[in-house]
C-alpha cells in the first residue's frame, strides 16, 4: 500500500460538540488507523485538545478573529507556509471560517482542499456564502453528511459527483461508560426534581439556545400540553443568547414549574438516563443533527420537525415522530401526547433507534469511509482523481 497521504484539516477549536467535536473524533480514530491528520484551529483550546494533540501532533494556531483586517492577510500567509513547511498533501477544511480562509491558505501553499457543508448555510452573511461557494468550487471534493445538504447545494449548482456523503461519527462505547455514571450536579442545577423513576415524564431538547434552533416552541407546547398531562416536564440542556428570553417566557406560559434549564453540559448522556424522550426542533439551517444521534445512542424516541437532515434519522414512525418545517405548538403538543399515550410503541421506537445508530454511524462504520476518501486523493504532484472505493 502507498505511503499514507500527509493530511491536515482546519477547525474553529477542539470543543466537544457539533462539527468541531466530529472533527476531533475522526482525527483520533484516523490516527489510530496510522493516518494521522495535522491540526489548524482558529481557537488552541477544547474537550479534545490533549487528546488530538496527543494522536497528531501541535495544533496550530492561525491568529484570525476578524475577517477584514490587515493581521488577517498575513495570518492565511502563515498557515500557508505552515502547510508547506509540514509537508501537507492536501488541506480539509471542516467548518464555514475555515473553508473561508483556508481556500487562500492552500492556494499559497499550492495543494489540494477538501470542504465540508454541515449545515444547509441558510444563517450566513451574503458574503459569507460567496467566499464558500468559491471554496466549494476549487475544492476537489465536497463532504456533506446528509443526503438534504448535498440535495440542497445540488440545487444551487454545485455538482453531485463532487459530493461525498460521509455520516457523523458515535463512539457509542465511550458514550455508555459516560451514561453508566450517576449526573453531575453542580451547586446552581435546577432545583425540585423528583428523581424518583416514573415521577415525572421528561422530555430533553439538547441544542444551542440560538433562534433557529426555535426552543421556545417546546415553552408554548407544554402550555398546551400540561392541563391534560401534569407529569410532563421539559429538560432544556445548553446555553445561548436565548436563555434569559426562554426562561422569561416558561414564567409567562406558567409552565416555570415544568422546565428545567441546565445549561452547558458535558455528562449529557448521563442526563439522557432520566428523560424518556428527546426533542430537537429548528426552524432553519440544520445538518445531520449530534444531538438527534445522542437521543438514539439512549434509546429514547425522538421528536424532531423536517429540516435539514432530520427526516433521515428520524424516519416517521419508525424511530419518532417528525413534525412540519414549522409546526403550530398545538401540532407539537399533539405529537408530544402520542408518546405520553403510548409508552410502549414509544419504547420500541427507542430501542429501534438504538440500532439504526450501532448499525450506521459508529466508527467502524464511519471510519473507513473517511480513510476511503482520503486514499483516493491526488497528491498535489499527480493527475486524475482516483475513483472512490465502493
Amino acid at each position: 500500500m502507498p505511503a499514507p497521504p500527509r493530511i491536515a484539516f482546519w477547525v474553529n477549536d477542539l470543543i466537544r460538540g457539533g462539527t468541531e467535536g466530529q472533527c476531533a473524533r475522526v482525527a483520533i480514530g484516523l490516527a489510530r488507523q496510522g493516518l494521522p491528520p495535522r491540526f489548524l484551529v482558529f481557537h488552541r483550546h477544547g474537550f479534545f485538545l490533549d487528546r488530538v494533540e496527543k494522536e497528531c501532533g501541535r495544533a496550530y494556531e492561525v491568529t484570525i478573529r476578524h475577517a477584514v483586517r490587515p493581521h488577517t492577510l498575513a495570518a492565511v500567509a502563515a498557515a500557508a507556509r505552515w502547510l508547506k513547511c509540514n509537508h501537507i498533501d492536501f488541506l480539509h477544511t471542516w467548518d464555514a471560517d475555515a473553508a473561508v480562509f483556508g481556500q487562500f491558505a492552500a492556494q499559497l501553499a499550492g495543494i489540494p482542499l477538501v470542504t465540508s457543508r454541515r449545515d444547509l448555510g441558510e444563517i450566513y452573511p451574503r458574503w459569507k456564502r460567496h467566499l464558500l461557494a468559491r471554496a466549494d468550487a476549487r475544492a476537489l471534493r465536497v463532504v456533506v453528511n446528509a443526503t438534504a445538504i448535498r440535495d440542497h447545494f445540488a440545487r444551487q449548482g454545485l455538482h453531485a459527483a463532487k459530493m461525498v456523503l460521509l455520516p457523523n461519527l458515535l463512539d457509542l462505547d465511550e458514550r455508555d461508560r459516560e451514561a453508566a455514571a450517576a449526573p453531575d450536579l453542580p451547586p446552581d442545577a435546577p432545583a425540585g426534581i423528583d428523581w424518583a423513576p416514573g415521577a415525572e415524564w421528561r422530555l430533553a431538547v439538547v441544542n444551542r439556545l440560538d433562534p433557529e434552533k426555535n426552543t421556545a416552541l417546546l415553552l408554548r407546547a407544554l402550555a398546551h400540553l400540561r392541563p391534560a398531562h401534569p407529569e410532563a416536564r421539559l429538560w432544556v440542556v445548553g446555553d445561548g443568547p436565548e436563555r434569559h428570553p426562554l426562561q422569561a417566557l416558561a414564567h409567562e406560559l406558567g409552565v416555570a414549574d415544568a422546565v428545567a434549564f441546565w445549561g452547558e453540559r458535558h455528562d449529557v448522556a448521563s442526563l439522557l438516563r432520566h428523560v424518556r424522550a428527546g426533542a430537537l426542533v429548528p426552524q432553519a439551517n440544520e445538518g445531520l443533527s449530534n444531538t438527534i444521534l445522542e437521543y438514539m445512542a439512549a434509546s429514547l424516541p425522538v421528536l424532531a420537525t423536517n429540516c435539514g437532515g432530520n427526516r433521515e434519522l428520524v424516519a416517521d414512525g419508525r424511530r419518532g415522530l417528525l413534525l412540519p418545517r414549522l409546526p403550530s405548538p398545538a401540532e407539537l403538543a399533539d405529537a408530544w401526547t402520542a408518546l405520553l399515550d403510548a409508552p410502549v410503541q414509544a419504547a420500541e421506537w427507542g430501542h429501534d433507534a438504538r440500532h439504526f445508530v450501532e448499525a450506521h454511524f459508529s466508527p467502524s462504520a464511519v471510519l473507513p469511509r473517511f480513510e476511503a476518501l482520503y486514499r483516493s486523493l491526488p497528491l498535489p504532484s499527480s493527475h486524475p482523481l482516483r475513483p472512490l472505493p465502493s
